[in-house]
């Protein structure tokens, strides 16, 4: 019997040495030579004896064993708490003909799913619960003057530019904060109706040289100040200001910056301070209707700009733009020199800097043109995944993608652009609405546009007159086209159709004009 015990004894040794040793590895990274001879030197009385009697190994056994409970604990709790909601896409009920302020609240889940997959590899993985959220209010005009109100928004504007490039925040985009402009707000109100915890507020005092900007945030959740700053500095100094704001910002809300965020967290439209001031001015014009007379306007400017800071990524990038949408629309030019000129400036822009999401959102835009399909998409997907808290860059990517033949991945887009601007623009209902067609969504289709025409008087009821007579109600086609004239006695289908080029699908385009003349409207 003793014999047995001792062979017992010395198994029993033999495999709980095996077990602390991985336990001694696996929770410090040392090896038990090491362990032990570092615990003697910081603990010498373990060395002289008097602890003898304890089975140092049996402790770090219990103790690694705790670990792993502890931890498995943790986890389990963790995944009940992301526990995956209801999937789905924005119900038809939820497409309003006004803005709604609750929009926000609703982010969908589709939304977050596609944010998560544009997000680059070495972006921290976090739940949308978890997921900072702040709006950008107008900082006010404390000049006296109200031609320094652009460059207020211009301070702002590149706030939530630089902001929107981080993974881990959602900010709210222009057209949705600024709608407070002019106006007192509560910012708890305000938080509440853009569906955000975080308010950014300040003011600006422009006097010759010098400028003052004071900001604070705000929790709204119980409306402490989390931090507020003075700065009285030199004109030049704009820049540096943004920078700073920027950076605390995403500090004080604990926002999880991946390696490459933190090298993006910068300001990079310009180092000109009235190529600054012209680009702000022309912002104005961009953030208004998409119509020739506003991008004219915008253009002025932003070549003015860009005639005094030529290696601007951000100025080549926007021309590029306004010059793709001459390219469509026939604003200026014809449509060959119009794409030769928006592929001068894109070209130059992402040769300045590879990571400027609107250079490859404007790239996308002339590729479907161009009908290099697999490559536009391709830009669209790395404009969400360089700016992926963009309205904007999400809203354009709609439209690559449904052109290009990805009608779902571009309703998701779309809809996550929505929860970013839920004031948004009314575009982004036509967007929409033409992604829902084409992917077969017809009555989510119906309602978008109809609430784009009930904000855009005309627009939208093209898609209407399509599906209507594609449908066999000819009759509400009829009275749809006769409604499309009275709010746009010029349109046409010539002009319609030559704004189609970019279309993947020409099968589709062939049939959509064969409704639009069924319906009785004019070709020319």
């Amino acid at each position: 019997m003793d014999r047995v015990k001792n062979v017992f004894g010395k198994v029993r040794e033999q495999v709980s040495g095996w077990i602390v040793t991985g336990a001694i590895v696996a929770i410090t990274g040392f090896t038990p030579q090491e362990w032990t001879a570092s615990l003697f030197r910081h603990f010498p009385a373990i060395e002289s004896g008097w602890m003898s009697g304890i089975d140092l190994r049996l402790v770090l056994v219990a103790l690694g064993t705790a670990i792993v409970v502890a931890s498995v604990l943790l986890q389990t709790l963790a995944w009940r708490r992301l526990a995956p909601v209801n999937s789905g896409g924005l119900p038809i009920a939820s497409i309003p003909s006004q803005p709604a302020a609750d929009i926000a609240a609703e982010r969908p889940t589709r939304a977050g799913v596609e944010a998560e997959r544009a997000t680059p590899p070495d972006a921290p993985a976090s739940s949308s619960r978890e997921t900072p959220s702040i709006a950008v209010l107008p900082f006010q005009n404390m000049s006296g003057d109200a031609d320094q109100d652009h460059f207020c928004d211009g301070l702002v504007e590149d706030i939530i530019t630089t902001l929107a490039k981080l993974a881990g925040l959602r900010v709210i985009a222009r057209n949705s904060s600024f709608v407070y402009k002019g106006r007192s707000v509560d910012v708890r109100d305000a938080a509440k109706q853009l569906g955000v915890r975080y308010i950014l507020e300040g003011s600006v005092r422009k006097s010759g040289n010098r400028v003052r900007v004071t900001a604070q945030l705000i929790d709204a959740k119980d409306g402490t100040h989390l931090w507020a700053e003075r700065y009285d500095r030199p004109m030049d100094d704009i820049f540096a200001i943004q920078d700073e704001i920027t950076l605390v910002l995403a500090t004080e809300m604990q926002v999880k910056l991946t390696e490459g965020e933190q090298a993006r967290l910068r300001y990079t439209t310009t180092t000109n301070v009235e190529a600054w001031s012209n680009w702000a001015q022309g912002m104005t014009y961009l953030r208004q209707a998409l119509t020739k007379e506003n991008i004219g306007a915008a253009r002025l400017y932003w070549e003015k700009a860009i005639a005094l800071d030529p290696d601007s990524a951000a100025l080549n990038a926007l021309l590029g733009y306004a010059h793709c949408m001459d390219s469509r629309f026939g604003w200026w030019d014809d449509r060959e020199t119009a794409t030769s000129k928006a592929r001068v400036y894109v070209d130059r822009a992402l040769a300045l800097d590879p990571s400027n999401a609107d250079g490859h959102i404007a790239s996308g835009l002339l590729l479907t043109g161009s009908r290099r399909f697999d490559e536009a998409v391709a830009a669209a997907r790395r404009a969400v995944a360089l700016a992926p808290g963009s309205a904007d860059v999400a809203a354009l990517a709609c439209v690559i993608l449904a052109a290009a033949g990805h009608p779902e991945e571009a309703i998701i887009q779309n809809e996550k652009a929505m929860v970013l601007s839920p004031n948004y623009p009314p575009y982004f209902l036509g967007s929409l609405g033409e992604a829902y067609r084409l992917s077969g969504r017809i009555e989510q289709a119906i309602a978008a546009f109809r609430a784009y025409h009930a904000r855009s008087p005309g627009f939208g009821l093209t898609d209407l007159v399509i599906i209507y007579q594609e449908s066999g109600r000819a009759d509400e086609a009829k009275r749809t086209a006769e409604q499309l004239l009275a709010a746009r006695p010029n349109f046409t289908i010539a002009a319609w159709l030559n704004t189609q080029f970019n279309r993947r699908d020409q099968a589709r385009v062939e049939a959509d004009l064969a409704a639009l003349r069924a319906a009785g409207l004019p070709m020319n």
